[in-house]
């Protein structure tokens, strides 16, 4: 292809996503928006607060436009070092900011997701920007000012990029993931995963990042680490809601919120259930990544972490988006693009109208019982699609047919194109209420 016919391909493509990002921006803080951003003012509060000298941790973090009674921060004390640029400006600056670095997180996740030879591709990305955008984990996510978009994309540019570029020579592939477990535990679970498969130096890099992080954090300010390593991380519940109503409500969709919604008589089958499913997570990673398909392998931990958690609310269940976006384009059926319609008609009505059926008759309880662990189902769903699935792409992306699972040596077949699909070349070697305690 020319270079000037290239150069106008990239200016319509960034045009598009600008155009998308912009729209789904507005749309979401200017048009739906059904509460103030609770959690991103608990973040601001905490890093006033600290940036004051307190003890973030000691009581809950109070101010205008949350709960008199306050909310308690539970992330570390790493994260408020992370989150310190929300004080920079007025509140509704800088939340203004914060959802437009969360929708540009969405952007460029569905343009790297998206096979570089899909037919006209930048309305696709467009298209797929601003259907991503209006589901309500996105919505719940910039409603709430929340952070996992951001914590996902910095987990996704370590696993996705190569280790001999310019900045991976400077920054070695794992330190993102360290990072992002330093701010939240949760991508922790990558760690494990690293160990798992036996990817040492990620293992090592991303446990460095994270020490690294942490002692920062320290080094700032050492009462309030020592508070939280030695005893706000061990009493979560102290803090957090963990009780049965509170894990059995409907925006709650983990494994333990699916069980405690089923009663109490469910309590003792949690942990040894949560185990498992870990278990056989890992599994499932790792049997992926050792047919060389390390991003697939990733996707499966992102989206194994909200199943696992005690409590995952909506807006946590953010690997959706890049499987949904890998998935779509690997199907090849009718039936497959039957089942692809329902998963995605189950995720836009979400968990509260489920609640809303089973409260409303007996009739719809079955339909509204799939609704209210939507999140869950599809997310199992979209787990056997990367893992079973064929991963190069159907003749509908490429214009022409390949059998399953043949490597016809095109990269730019292959779905995610070839950094998103197998990894870089070195990876072979719902509703909350405003008292919600954890964001």
């Amino acid at each position: 292809m020319p270079a000037t016919r290239v150069e106008a391909s990239r200016i319509v493509t960034i045009g598009s996503l600008i155009a998308a990002g912009v729209a789904a921006l507005c749309y979401l803080v200017y048009s739906v928006r059904a509460v103030e951003p609770v959690d991103f003012l608990v973040y601001r509060y905490a890093a006033q607060a600290f940036a004051a000298g307190s003890n973030i941790y000691e009581s809950n973090l109070v101010g205008p436009l949350i709960v008199d009674e306050g909310m308690p921060f539970t992330y570390t004390p790493f994260a408020v070092i992370f989150l310190w640029p929300t004080v920079l400006f007025d509140w509704w600056t800088a939340y203004l900011l914060w959802s437009a670095l969360c929708i540009a997180a969405v952007v460029w996740t569905v343009a790297k997701f998206t096979p570089a030879r899909v037919p006209k591709r930048p309305l696709v990305m467009a298209a797929l920007v601003l259907a991503v955008s209006v589901t309500p984990i996105v919505s719940a996510h910039i409603s709430f000012g929340q952070v996992n978009l951001v914590l996902m994309v910095l987990v996704l540019l370590d696993v996705t990029r190569r280790g001999d570029s310019r900045f991976g020579r400077w920054f070695p592939r794992g330190l993102l993931i360290g990072v992002a477990a330093a701010i939240k535990l949760t991508p922790a679970l990558f760690i494990v995963y690293f160990v798992v498969t036996k990817q040492w130096r990620l293992a090592i890099w991303s446990s460095i990042g994270f020490a690294a992080a942490t002692a920062v954090a320290a080094m700032v300010d050492p009462a309030v680490s020592w508070t939280f390593w030695s005893d706000v991380v061990w009493n979560l519940s102290d803090r957090v809601d963990l009780s049965g109503q509170a894990i059995a409500s409907a925006g709650n969709s983990s494994l333990q919120g699916g069980l405690a919604a089923l009663g109490t008589w469910t309590a003792s089958l949690a942990m040894p259930l949560t185990v498992l499913c870990a278990a056989v997570a890992l599994w499932v990673a790792r049997d992926v990544h050792r047919v060389g398909r390390g991003v697939d392998a990733a996707l499966v931990i992102g989206l194994s972490a909200p199943i696992l958690s005690p409590i995952s609310w909506i807006h946590h269940w953010v690997y959706l988006v890049p499987a949904a976006v890998t998935v779509l384009f690997r199907l090849r059926s009718p039936l497959q693009f039957g089942a692809a319609a329902v998963g995605l008609a189950v995720v836009y009505c979400g968990p509260s109208m489920g609640q809303q059926f089973i409260e409303t008759s007996p009739l719809l309880l079955p339909l509204g019982l799939v609704l209210r662990e939507g999140f869950l189902i599809v997310t199992l769903v979209l787990i056997l699609a990367l893992w079973r699935l064929p991963t190069t792409a159907p003749e509908w992306v490429t214009g022409r047919d390949s059998e399953d699972g043949a490597d016809d040596g095109s990269e730019d077949d292959k779905a995610p194109d070839s950094a998103g699909n197998q990894g870089p070349s070195c990876i072979g070697a719902g509703f909350r209420t405003r008292s919600s305690g954890d964001r």
